[in-house]
């Protein structure tokens, strides 16, 4: 899965939802908790609206910018944001990924997740002001069933490798590590989260 589409969580149980606070607009911030260098690869969805930074690199997927061990950098909002973020690799498979959807004006809410669908590589999180959240970051490739907000490996409808990308194989509703729930809407531990907008976003490479 080269990039998700995140799907706004409509009555999904997928999602964790909150209500508050109520403000008309986010922001977000990439951060290296790392004792390395790294570059960061941003791909953007077909209906951003936000394709690019001036600090960030164009390529063919999206754009890309170093973080020294230890620094930050604050991505500008001036619109709809639909991108994933994946460190030190291309977005593509065998990639953690970082998802998030901030301004959508079709929606009500935001949305991010940790994302394994496509593979594993880093350890990321994303932190999400208001209730304290924090999102991911997974235990590793394997053992992230009680993880909040991530995509367990493969995990493609977050209980089920129904039609995993990367060559992964399908397999059983609630196997091979995917999330506890009898479908999609319905998991024991979310993999997603959708709230109020007005959030501070922190997406994190960490140790």
């Amino acid at each position: 899965m080269l990039l998700v589409v995140l799907a706004g969580c409509h009555a999904s149980a997928s999602c964790r939802s909150s209500t508050s606070p109520d403000a008309s607009s986010s922001t977000l911030t990439v951060t290296n908790r790392t004792a390395k260098q790294t570059t960061v690869n941003v791909a953007f969805g077909a209906d951003s609206s936000i394709t690019g930074w001036p600090f960030c690199t164009s390529n063919p997927s999206g754009c890309s910018f170093t973080l020294a061990p230890s620094a930050s950098q604050a991505l500008p909002l001036g619109g709809y944001l639909n991108a994933t973020f994946a460190f030190d690799a291309p977005v593509g498979c065998g990639a953690t990924k970082a998802e998030v959807n901030i301004g959508n004006p079709a929606w009500s809410s935001d949305t991010a997740d940790v994302s394994l669908v496509d593979g594993y590589s880093d350890k990321v999180q994303i932190e999400v002001s208001g209730e304290g959240l924090t999102l991911g970051p997974p235990m590793g490739a394997t053992g992230n069933e009680k993880v909040y907000g991530l995509f367990p490996n493969g995990c493609d409808i977050c209980v089920q490798r129904k039609s995993p990308p990367c060559g992964i194989a399908p397999g059983p509703l609630n196997g091979d590590g995917c999330k506890a729930g009898p479908d999609q809407y319905h998991p024991a531990v979310p993999c997603q989260w959708s709230g109020s907008r007005g959030r501070a976003f922190v997406v994190a490479l960490v140790p």
